[in-house]
Formats: structure tokens, sequence, C-alpha cells
């Protein structure tokens, strides 16, 4: 079918073949990772000298080769295959799969510096997972120097960060891996995300109620201690003044290592509540809503992701601790 002058030409995703070969080396030679270049990670990544030979072999072995082509142009390719046809030498890959077992790895992705950011390397990772059902799929990067784009690239794709693995080759990989989402095991794995969630909401509640009572009782004390000030019958004014620094001493630490508790149990909320709202992203995609996460992405709505009432919650006792610190200064000078 011919292009009528004026329309642009659509980008195809083609199983790469004998005549791409020329248009695949120039690009994984374009962007092959060079150690000496302080630019390393931006304008170089790819790690495997392949050869033309190795590319022409992959053509028949791979059970995945694309090329994404606009008219004649090769704006990309992508390269992977099964745990099966994985060569001797490639130490990462067989570590793998003495953990993980079966898998498909994406040994390379490449796209040309014209067509960067313009989602030719989405387009070839979904065209891959859309087909790839047997097992997870693996990929590996090179994580120094460390790789932003390529971290929230594999994050909006729906993978994780499996492991951190350093090959003979002293170069440290990080390790995405991707699965077919499971409907019953996301709703079970929610189910117990917002029980961890509601925990910790209870648990950092029970801290604050026992704190307070802690607090009174020490402050009855005090008082009492102080209240014996002024009395001919007390028994030495020394060892009242002395009673009453050392419960406040008491308040004090006490006070401070809620402060510590209470900052510690708002951090593990916000964890816990993260985990619901990126099941709850899963779920959607499935027919489910957004329940915790609801309008959080909208603006002026900072303080669903991470309430105000935790930093007042830790602000209680840490207020409570410099009150008992003024008063442990002012029983020392007095």
């Amino acid at each position: 079918m011919s292009v009528s002058a004026g329309q642009e030409q659509p980008i195809e995703i083609v199983r790469a073949g004998e005549e791409h070969l020329d248009a695949i080396v120039a690009l994984a030679e374009a962007r092959r990772l060079d150690p000496r270049d302080p630019q390393a990670g931006r304008a170089g990544f790819l790690v495997s000298d392949y050869t033309r030979d190795d590319y022409r072999e992959r053509l028949s072995s791979a059970e995945h080769f694309w090329v994404a082509r606009k008219g004649p142009d090769v704006l990309g390719y992508l390269l992977a295959y099964s745990d099966a046809r994985i060569g001797p030498d490639e130490w990462l890959n067989h570590r793998i799969k003495t953990t993980l077992g079966a898998f498909l790895v994406i040994k390379q992705i490449c796209v040309s510096r014209t067509a960067a950011r313009s989602g030719v390397a989405s387009r070839l990772y979904h065209h891959v997972l859309e087909q790839w059902n047997a097992s997870p799929v693996i990929a590996a990067v090179v994580s120094v120097p460390f790789n932003e784009a390529s971290t929230l690239f594999h994050r909006k794709l729906g993978f994780e960060e499996l492991s951190r693995l350093t090959p003979p080759d002293g170069k440290e990989r990080m390790v995405w891996v991707w699965r077919k989402p499971r409907e019953a095991m996301l709703q079970a794995q929610y189910g117990v995300a917002i029980d961890l969630y509601k925990h910790e909401d209870t648990l950092n509640w029970n801290k604050l109620n026992n704190f307070f009572y802690i607090t009174a009782g020490l402050a009855a004390a005090l008082g009492f201690t102080l209240g014996r000030r002024g009395d001919d019958a007390s028994s030495s004014t020394l060892l009242t003044d002395g009673l009453a620094i050392v419960i406040s001493v008491i308040g004090f630490f006490s006070a401070a290592a809620f402060t510590l508790m209470l900052r510690f149990g708002r951090r593990y909320l916000h964890a816990r509540k993260n985990a619901a709202m990126e099941l709850e992203e899963h779920l959607a995609w499935h027919g489910g809503q957004r329940i915790v996460g609801r309008e959080a992405a909208a603006d002026g709505n900072k303080w669903l992701k991470q309430s105000p009432t935790g930093f007042i919650m830790m602000s209680l006792p840490a207020l409570v601790a410099a009150c008992w610190g003024v008063m442990l200064v002012m029983l020392v000078l007095d």
C-alpha cells in the first residue's frame, strides 16, 4: 500500500531479517557502553559485544527478534530468547536460571537517538509481553552509572526489581522481572496489604495512647514530689529534688523514645499505603476501583498520599520532651 504525499508513514514491528542486519549492527555500535565516556549510561548502554555473525545466528534461534521500522528506516530493535537458548558463557542468565527457573530474557533493546522518547521501546516491549505467557520475562540493565530513565521505563511497564548481580565483567546489573498478573493473587495480596496498613495505623495510635498514660503518671508523680518540698515532715529537700530530677529525666527520655517510635511507625504506615496503592493500580487494569489511592494524583491532593495527621502525632511527644527538658533545667538550676 502506497503512502500518499504528506501522510506520515506508520511505525511497524516486524521480525528481524537478513536485510536488517546492517541497521542493527550500526545501532548496536552507536549505543555500545564506553567506560571511558563521562556520559556513559546516557549515550551508550549495551554491554554485549555482539558481532554481525552473532546477530545473524539469533535471527533463527531467538524466539523474539523484532525491529521497529518506519518505511525503510530501522528505528530500533529488540532481541529476546528463552533460558533454553542461553549460551554457555552467559554467567548472569545461568545465575538467574538456578534461582528463577524458566524465563525469557530481553537480551538487548536499542532505539536510535533520533527516535528516542517516542514510544518505540515501549512498543517493542509490549509486542513481546503480549505474546509471551510461558514464564517470567527478565531484563538486566547496567546499574553503574545509575540509569534513571531505564528504571522509570521498566517500572511503568510493570517490571519489578528482582536482584542486583555482578558478573565476572565487574559491571553490576539491576535485574528486572515481569510476570503476567493473576487476578486471584492480586486480590489476595491486596487484602493482606490493607490488613497490614490498618494494623500499622492502629499500632501508631496505641503507641500514642500508651505515651499519654505514661506521661500522665510521671506528671502526677512529679507534682506529688514537688508538693512535698514545703512539707516540714519531709525527710530531706535534697532527696525530694533528686527524685524530681529522676522523674524529669525518665519523662524526657520516654517522650524522646516515643517520638522516635512514632516517626518510624509513620514511615512504615506510608510504605504500607504505597504498597496498597500500587496493587490498586494493577487491579484497576482488571476492572477494579482505586480506593486508597483515589484522586491522590490530582493537584492539591498530596496529603492523600501522606496525611499531616502522622506529623502531628509524631510532634506531640516531641513537644512533651521539650517540656520535660525545660523542667529538668529548672530543677537543676534551682
